[in-house]
């Protein structure tokens, strides 16, 4: 493969599937950015440089068989993401990546149930899904995975770490884990489970008038499920919500603007953008709210995602 064919690998792929996270309501939402024309790799002595590398690493690296080209491609184009320097919001994903975000975002996969990312190039977990393996075993957020079944995984891209440690229901993973609070490691095993996400339930705090209504991530349909949720809590005269966000990471942004909506009048703003020309885009609510006239608390805490 030449350069210029990498060139167009580059753009294509950074087009499909670089991610930027918007903060929103608490919660990281997940968007895709979209191809800029403008975007090209010059063809001067940058191009150049590239160019050579390029080649050296083909003639003169021990290890051949792990010189395929989508290897060297996704590591370049992950290479561009990470040097601008935009840590946790701007990030590189490759198609299996971007097919494992979609079953985390669907509700329904298996593995240990926990949102994770990276810190400095330890995988960190964000939170333990709820009634999860991962809660079961008294994982916590903060806690720090240091290795997957005895191998070291720090420095290691996150994509891979939760490629160790997703598999199938009923496998067991042992994880090393530091937790900071208490500066203690300690190996816990865990078995896998099929996950299902609860995207929203809800129930009467004793003594009130009030509904508790916790929404663990912003999965497909949690917007839906909110609407029928507060129908039900209407319907049994109660006057009040609680909303609880905490530990929730985020999810889809067409989710957490359905949520809002329940909330807010028509055409108020949930979300401004602004692209690299400037330009700004407006996110509104989208009317018919379930819950215009209720009052609302809601709840964050370290967890929640932009918290």
């Amino acid at each position: 493969m030449n350069m210029r064919s990498l060139t167009r690998i580059f753009l294509g792929l950074l087009a499909a599937v670089v991610l930027v996270t918007v903060g929103l309501a608490g919660g990281l939402i997940l968007g895709r950015t979209m191809a800029q024309p403008s975007l090209q790799l010059e063809s001067g002595a940058d191009g150049q440089l590239i160019d050579e590398a390029w080649q050296t690493i083909q003639d003169n690296y021990v290890d051949q068989a792990v010189l395929t080209d989508e290897t060297l491609t996704y590591g370049a184009i992950d290479g561009i993401v990470q040097a601008l320097g935009d840590t946790g919001h701007s990030r590189f994903l490759t198609p299996a990546m971007v097919a494992a975000q979609h079953e985390y975002t669907s509700g329904e996969f298996e593995g240990i149930g926990a949102y994770v990312e990276s810190q400095d190039g330890i995988v960190v977990i964000v939170s333990p899904i709820d009634n999860s393996p991962a809660q079961a075993a008294g994982l916590l957020p903060g806690d720090m995975i240091l290795a997957v079944d005895g191998e070291d995984v720090t420095n290691m891209p996150v994509s891979e770490v939760v490629g160790r440690v997703l598999g199938p229901a009923g496998s067991e993973v042992t994880l090393t884990i530091f937790t900071p609070a208490t500066e203690t490691t300690r190996d816990v095993t865990v078995t896998r489970a099929k996950i299902e996400l609860e995207n929203v339930r809800w129930a009467q705090l004793p003594g009130t008038t009030l509904a508790h209504v916790r929404i663990a991530a912003f999965s497909d349909g949690v917007s839906e499920d909110l609407v029928a949720a507060l129908q039900e809590i209407q319907a049994a005269g109660l006057t009040g919500v609680v909303l609880d966000l905490r530990n929730n990471p985020g999810g889809l942004l067409t989710e957490a603007v359905g949520v809002t909506s329940q909330f807010l009048p028509e055409d108020s703003v949930v979300l401004q953008r602004q692209n690299a020309q400037g330009e700004i885009s407006l996110e509104t609510a989208i009317g018919d709210g379930a819950a215009l006239t209720i009052p609302v608390v809601v709840l964050i805490n370290q967890g929640s995602a932009s918290a």
